[in-house]
């Protein structure tokens, strides 16, 4: 499997989770939910009570609820962030990884050219055709390993470029030259990789958004106060005294 596949998987998983998962939680537990409290109100034990009772009944089934819907969150949170950490690693390898290098006549080929460049700018007089230069050496390598190794020569050549005439135009310029090797220089798996990790952003997303219906439709039934934890899964078990938590 390719790392961008391995990528692609983590990110769906990811999104199942966080996104598509809420959805089929509410929906299932708002069902199962009101089925059992009209069994409850169906059954004669129910029918027997008083008042005081038959609150405390609906109560009880309530807080068995938001037991049963808060260790079910944090556990798909806990797969998540499982997914996030396998992700973000995989992701920060694949950028730190070397570019494969190319066969040694074509990587002294280009070491001699680079030199040869180095030279001509740092004893150039006209800024403009240094930078024409430039262009015209980078335009002839779009193997990530070259681009890389220009990258990380590159403020030597603007350095030269810039003793001849060091105005903003020029800076400018160079500024939009080293975008485009940077470009280069990122690989088809680091720019995925760079991509996978702005999409999962901090790790932390919001499963239960307040104001959607996942969130409405749960907080009807567990109460808004309850529901203001919904992603703060650990505290709310913590603070209603239930230690057993899935395993991160």
């Amino acid at each position: 499997m390719t790392n961008i596949r391995k990528l692609t998987e983590l990110r769906e998983k990811a999104y199942e989770l966080s996104k598509t998962n809420p959805s089929k939680i509410a929906i299932e537990f708002k069902q199962s939910f009101y089925e059992d409290m009209q069994k409850l109100k169906a059954s004669e034990e129910y029918k027997d009570l008083g008042v005081g009772g038959r609150v405390k009944r609906e109560d009880k089934l309530r807080a068995e609820y938001n037991k049963q819907l808060f260790k079910l969150i944090a556990e798909q949170k806990a797969e998540y962030k499982k997914v996030f950490d396998e992700a973000t690693k995989l992701s920060k390898t694949i950028q730190a990884s070397d570019h494969t290098k190319p066969d040694a006549v074509a990587v002294k080929l280009f070491e001699q050219e680079l030199d040869s460049l180095k030279t001509a700018t740092m004893l150039g007089t006209n800024a403009a055709r240094s930078m024409e230069a430039i262009n015209a050496f980078i335009g002839k390598y779009d193997d990530p390993y070259f681009a890389s190794v220009i990258k990380q020569n590159f403020g030597q050549l603007s350095q030269n470029v810039l003793s001849i005439e060091s105005s903003m135009q020029n800076r400018h310029a160079l500024s939009k030259v080293l975008e485009r090797v940077e470009s280069k220089a990122t690989s088809e798996e680091q720019a995925f990789a760079a991509e996978t990790l702005e999409a999962f952003g901090n790790g932390e997303p919001t499963f239960f958004l307040p104001g959607l219906a996942q969130h409405n439709a749960i907080s009807q039934i567990i109460g808004a106060r309850n529901a203001d934890y919904l992603d703060k899964t650990t505290e709310w078990l913590e603070k209603n005294g239930q230690t057993e938590q899935p395993t991160e």
